[in-house]
């Protein structure tokens, strides 16, 4: 099941929230204002991406309160327009974070955890997008709570530990996931499929409009399609083994809209010095 993309140049109906519910329940057109990705302006022919700086890049000896608004400003400062976190890394009240970011003219992109703590979380500090895992029996339940708050729910998938149940590692787990929770959107991670041996690109094509959200993340050449294997796994955007090039068309061609959230996931001497270089290398692809 292929959501439709909105297209912004018809008039849109006047729904009720639980038409909307259901339409978002069964795959059909999603208003925009229930939406942080926005349909694409085909008459100027750019796509809007957002893009973010992902709270996990910075010393995890930040990831708490003390350290939010260093971080908030880096986020700014760095040239970007947002970020994530889960709220426990993040280490201040929602309402809080929604001043802040106000404040300094950026954005809460998206919140991870759990979906009840998530979503609760997000509303408040008005993120729009919440990354969890949902049961399949309770998937529903989440889709509307998080809806009836202006909120989307996006499964990230993830290398896990060998014998667990459930997990989302590849390209086809990724879409089995989805399909069999209807509503709910995916947030490929470049680098985790690339290390669980799938192709972020073709992931991405095969997503389409299911593609919500992105994680963009590159991977050390030896590492790709061997994820227990050992030492660092990820580098910097742009030094790796990922077919940059071929992510930016996927999405262009499936005419995405919506926030970019920029990870690196290692450990580095300067994380200031680091986040300006991966915000430089986007912008030499126009974004």
């Amino acid at each position: 099941m292929t959501l439709r993309p909105l297209n912004i140049t018809t008039a849109l109906p006047e729904i009720s929230r639980r038409d909307w519910l259901l339409r978002l329940l069964t795959g059909g057109t999603l208003l925009a204002a229930h939406s942080t990705v926005a349909a694409p302006d085909r008459r100027a022919g750019k796509l809007r991406w957002q893009i973010g700086h992902h709270f996990w890049n910075w010393d995890h000896a930040w990831n708490h309160g003390e350290f939010f608004l260093r971080r908030a400003e880096l986020t700014k400062q760095t040239g970007y327009e947002g970020f994530e976190a889960k709220p426990e890394e993040i280490g201040r009240p929602a309402a809080e974070v929604r001043d802040t970011c106000a404040r300094l003219g950026i954005a809460c992109a998206a919140i991870g955890g759990s979906a009840q703590a998530g979503i609760d979380y997000a509303h408040a500090a008005g993120a729009k997008i919440v990354r969890c895992h949902v049961a399949k029996a309770e998937s529903r339940r989440w889709i509307e709570y998080a809806g009836e708050r202006g909120i989307i729910l996006v499964v990230h998938p993830h290398v896990a530990p060998p014998g667990t149940v459930g997990a989302v590692e590849t390209r086809e787990e990724l879409l089995r996931y989805l399909d069999e929770r209807p509503g709910m959107f995916a947030c490929p991670d470049t680098g985790h499929l690339a290390l669980c041996g799938s192709d972020p690109v073709q992931t991405i094509r095969d997503l389409g409009a299911r593609c919500r959200y992105l994680h963009l993340k590159d991977i050390r050449p030896e590492r790709v399609g061997k994820k227990q294997g050992t030492g660092e796994k990820f580098c910097a955007i742009g030094t790796g083994a990922l077919d940059l090039t071929g992510v930016i068309k996927a999405l262009e061609d499936i005419r995405y809209e919506g926030w970019i959230m920029v990870e690196r996931d290692d450990r580095v001497p300067d994380y200031v010095a680091s986040a300006r270089a991966m915000r430089a290398t986007l912008r030499k692809f126009g974004y």
